[in-house]
């Protein structure tokens, strides 16, 4: 199972180039730092794939509800994401890679 699994991985891979990545807006590779409004608070995400996500190192993937609603959204964006809890509020501060 475990072959599979990582046979269609690797189909399925894009590499991402570095240099490729806009500050622009958010996509994957980038890290972006937000304010969080629920915990009035500074955070950085890295946006990565979900087989490369580690929410405990701040790596969330692409398709989690938070990296989901950042990707395409630039700095200034508030953005309000719907979470177990209730819908969290972010604003975008800053884009890097």
């Amino acid at each position: 199972g475990r072959i599979i699994q990582l046979d269609n991985m690797s189909r399925h891979a894009s590499v991402i180039v570095e240099t490729e990545i806009s500050v622009e807006a958010v996509s994957v590779g980038s890290i972006v730092k937000v304010k969080d409004y629920d915990f009035d608070e500074e955070v950085e995400f890295h946006i990565v794939g979900s087989a490369e996500a580690d929410p405990i190192r701040n790596k969330i993937s692409n398709e989690s509800p938070v990296g989901k609603t950042l990707i395409g959204k630039k700095v200034g964006d508030i953005v309000e994401v719907p979470v177990p809890d209730g819908v969290s509020k972010f604003e975008i501060l800053e884009i890097k890679i």
